[in-house]
C-alpha cells in the first residue's frame, strides 16, 4: 500500500518529529549509563517509547492519501514511458515537471489505462507546489477526474487531497472555503456513520481547530460525545486536536474521553495527550486515573502520563504532586505489581535521592512485593546502589531458606552482574559514587567476591553453591579464583569439587592453569 499523506501540517510534522528525536536520544542517553540497578526500568522505557511514538503518530496517519505513484503496470500502454517519467519526477520532488507530464498523459492519452489516475497525481504535485494558483489548478485537475474519470482507483483519495487544498485554501482567507470547511465539520459532529467518500471531515476538522480553535472546540466536543463504532477514527483524531487547544476545557475533555470512550485506543490516547495540557487539573486526573480503576493497562498510561509532568520532564519545573503519586503507588502493596514496577521506573528517573535514600524505599519496597517477580525487579535496583549496605542486603537475601530458590539464585546473578560491569562515574549513573579508577574498580570486585564468598558460606542448599561458584568465576579482575580454588581443594562435596573445578576451566587465570595440572598430576 502506498504511504499515507498526513491530515497534520508541515510543522506540526516537524514538532512532533523533533518530540520523537528527543525521546530516543533521551533514551539512548539512559541507555549508555545504564546500571544494573536500571536493566528492570529499560524493558518499561522500551514500551513507553513505543506507548510515546503510537500516540503521536496516530493523529498523522488517522486518514490520510496516497503520496507515491505505483510502480508501471502496462508495458504496452502508449503512455507507459511518459508515466514512467512522470512518476520519476514526482519522486524526485520534481514538482512543476511531475505535474507537466500527468497532465500530458490524460491530455493525449485519455483512453490509456494510466489516464484516470493521472489528474490526481497532477492535483497532488500541484498541491505539493503550493501558492493559490497551483492549489485552484490542482482543484480543477481533481474536478476533472470526477467528471471525466469518476471510477478511478485514486477517488477516494482526492477527496481527501481536495480537503486538504480547501483547508490551505480556507487559511489563505478564502471565506467560501472557510464556511465550507465549518459546515464538514459540524456534519462529523451531528450526521450519521461517515461514508467512505466522506472521510475529508477529518480534514475538515483538523483545518477548523488550526483556523478558529473557538469555534472548533464544541463541535470537537459533541464528536467526542459519539458513541457509535463508525465513529473511532474521528474520536480518535479528536482527542489529539483537544490536547492541542490547550484550553481549559481540554482537560475535562480528555479525561472524559479516557474514562468513558468505548473504544480502548481512545481512551490510551485521551490519557497520553493529557499530559500535554498543563494545568494543576490535569494533574488531578491523571492522579485519579492512575490510583483508581480495573483497567490497567489505562493505569499504566497514566503512570506514564504523571511521569511527563514530574519535575525535570523535559525541562519542565513540573508537579511535585505527580512525582509523589510515582512514589506512593511504587511503594502500594495493594496496587498491581506491574503497576509498581512502571511506578518505580518513572520515579526513578525523576526523583533527586542520595543512595541511602533510595536504599531505604527499595527495601521497604521489597518488603511489601507479593511475588517474586517484583522482588527481583527491586532486587535489581538495590544492586545498583553499590554500597557496602546492598551488598550486605543481597547476601542477607541469598542465604535467606525462607525466600524461594528461583529468587535467591536471581540474587546471585545480580551480584554477579555487578562484577562483570564497569564502574562508572557518579556523573554518568546520576547516583553519589567516587569517579571511577582503576584501583577502585579492583576493590569493588574485590567486594562483590567477597560477597558471593558468604553466600555460599552461610547456604546449604547445592544449587546456591553451584550458582555463586560459576558466578565467581565471572567476576571482573579475576576476583573470585582464589575461592574457587579453595573449593576445589578442600570442599568435602564432590560435587561442588566439580563444579569449582569447571569454573576455573572456563578462565584463563594463571592461578587456575596451575591448579588443574596439579589436579591431573596427582
Amino acid at each position: 500500500m502506498s504511504p499515507l499523506e498526513p491530515i497534520v501540517p508541515e510543522y506540526e510534522l516537524a514538532r512532533a518529529r523533533s518530540e520523537l528525536a528527543r525521546a530516543s536520544a533521551d533514551l539512548a542517553r539512559e541507555v549508555s549509563a545504564l546500571a544494573i540497578g536500571e536493566v528492570a526500568a529499560l524493558a518499561a522505557d522500551g514500551r513507553t517509547l513505543a506507548m510515546e511514538l503510537g500516540a503521536l503518530r496516530a493523529p498523522l496517519v488517522a486518514r490520510g492519501y496516497r503520496t507515491e505513484a505505483p510502480a508501471p503496470w502496462a508495458e504496452q500502454d502508449p503512455a507507459d514511458s511518459l508515466y514512467r517519467d512522470a512518476r520519476k519526477a514526482l519522486s524526485s520532488n520534481a514538482y512543476p515537471r511531475a505535474a507537466e507530464l500527468f497532465k500530458q498523459i490524460r491530455q493525449k492519452y485519455p483512453k490509456s489505462s494510466y489516464a484516470s489516475d493521472a489528474p490526481y497525481w497532477e492535483a497532488f504535485a500541484l498541491q505539493r507546489l503550493g501558492g493559490e494558483d497551483n492549489l485552484r489548478l490542482a482543484q480543477d485537475a481533481l474536478g476533472l477526474q470526477q467528471r471525466d474519470y469518476p471510477r478511478a482507483a485514486t477517488r477516494g483519495d482526492a477527496a481527501a487531497l481536495n480537503a486538504r487544498i480547501e483547508g490551505m485554501l480556507a487559511r489563505r482567507g478564502d471565506e467560501q472555503m472557510t464556511a465550507t470547511i465549518t459546515s464538514r465539520a459540524r456534519r462529523a459532529a451531528d450526521d450519521g456513520c461517515p461514508r467512505a467518500e466522506e472521510d475529508e471531515r477529518i480534514e475538515a476538522l483538523n483545518a477548523l481547530s488550526q483556523m478558529a480553535p473557538e469555534q472548533a472546540m464544541p463541535i470537537l466536543k459533541r464528536v467526542l460525545a459519539r458513541r457509535e463504532p463508525c465513529t473511532q477514527a474521528l474520536r480518535r483524531t479528536a482527542v489529539w486536536m483537544v490536547a492541542r487547544q490547550k484550553q481549559p476545557e481540554a482537560a475535562s475533555l480528555l479525561v472524559s474521553a479516557a474514562k468513558n470512550d468505548p473504544d480502548r485506543e481512545v481512551r490510551e490516547q485521551a490519557v497520553f495527550w493529557l499530559a500535554n495540557v498543563p494545568t494543576e487539573e490535569a494533574v488531578d486526573l491523571l492522579i485519579g486515573l492512575a490510583k483508581e480503576g480495573n483497567d490497567l493497562e489505562l493505569r499504566k498510561r497514566a503512570v506514564y502520563a504523571l511521569s511527563r509532568t514530574a519535575p525535570g520532564t523535559a525541562g519542565r519545573a513540573g508537579s511535585e504532586r505527580a512525582l509523589n503519586t510515582l512514589r506512593d503507588l511504587a511503594a502500594d502493596a495493594a496496587a498491581p505489581d506491574e503497576l509498581r514496577v512502571e511506578a518505580l521506573g518513572w520515579y526513578l528517573r525523576s526523583a533527586k535521592a542520595g543512595n541511602a535514600e533510595r536504599l531505604q524505599f527499595y527495601k521497604s519496597m521489597y518488603a511489601t512485593a507479593g511475588s517474586d517477580a517484583l522482588k527481583q525487579t527491586v532486587v535489581r535496583y538495590i544492586a545498583g546502589v553499590r554500597s557496602d549496605e546492598s551488598r550486605a542486603f543481597m547476601v542477607g537475601l541469598a542465604s535467606n531458606n525462607r525466600e524461594s530458590l528461583e529468587l535467591r539464585r536471581s540474587v546471585v546473578v545480580s551480584l554477579e552482574r555487578l562484577g562483570g560491569l564497569s564502574i562508572m562515574t557518579g556523573a554518568a549513573a546520576g547516583r553519589d559514587s567516587t569517579p571511577s579508577t582503576s584501583a577502585s574498580r579492583s576493590a569493588e570486585f574485590a567486594a562483590i567476591a567477597q560477597s558471593l564468598s558468604q553466600v555460599y558460606e552461610k547456604t546449604e542448599e547445592i544449587e546456591i553453591r553451584r550458582q555463586v561458584l560459576s558466578s565467581l568465576a565471572r567476576v571482573g579482575d579475576n576476583a573470585g579464583i582464589e575461592r574457587l580454588i579453595e573449593v576445589a581443594r578442600n570442599e568435602k562435596n564432590p560435587e561442588l569439587r566439580r563444579s569449582a573445578v569447571s569454573a576455573l576451566s572456563r578462565t584463563k587465570d594463571p592461578r587456575a592453569i596451575a591448579l588443574l595440572q596439579e589436579i591431573i598430576n596427582k
